[in-house]
């Protein structure tokens, strides 16, 4: 269930169950240490918007569709993650993202790791975009309001520390993990 409110996004309020189905190839008492999940995710979501869209709509029910594919190792000497995201909304298929995503996860000492992270997004859905006369440069820095765009990159260098009752990333290995930590990035 995904419940959100943003002024960026241009959302008064949003809700979406999302029931999933998902299958991990490697057997499940092989999940703490490797994985390689299959994802499918269907969504009923209700939002409303803050200011009128540029598709003229101040509330939608939309249906969307997810896909994803994860593959995750641990060993000793760290983690490797990385994942292929898709979706898009039953009503129009143009309305799409395409999201691929690495991480690599050096073990320094136990619960202290050094990490390298990289995402890069195809944004094609973008409905909630706030219909209107412009955004200012500082609303765009300050992160205010959300501007139209085909494309999201990112890419960090840090050191995290994880704590808890295990040091793993894995706690529940089903959709997705659990960890509690503490991260600096650069």
């Amino acid at each position: 269930l995904y419940l959100n409110s943003s002024t960026y996004e241009n959302i008064r309020f949003s809700i979406a169950p999302a029931p999933a189905i998902e299958y991990n190839f490697f057997p499940y008492f092989q999940s703490t240490r490797r994985q390689l999940r299959f994802l499918y995710r269907m969504n009923f979501v209700t939002r409303r918007y803050r200011e009128e869209t540029i598709y003229f709509k101040t509330y939608e029910n939309l249906w969307k569709e997810g896909l994803s594919v994860t593959l995750e190792v641990k060993e000793k000497w760290g983690t490797i993650s990385t994942s292929l995201e898709g979706s898009n909304y039953l009503h129009d298929f143009n309305r799409n993202r395409l999201e691929l995503w690495g991480e690599l996860s050096l073990r320094i000492f136990k619960g202290l790791n050094f990490n390298i992270y990289g995402s890069g997004s195809r944004i094609r859905d973008q409905l909630n975009l706030a219909k209107g006369a412009g955004t200012s440069l500082e609303e765009v820095l300050l992160r205010r309001k959300q501007l139209a765009t085909g494309y999201n990159y990112y890419f960090s260098v840090g050191l995290s520390y994880t704590f808890g009752s295990t040091s793993s990333r894995v706690v529940n290995p089903r959709f997705g993990n659990g960890s509690q930590s503490i991260s600096i990035s650069f």
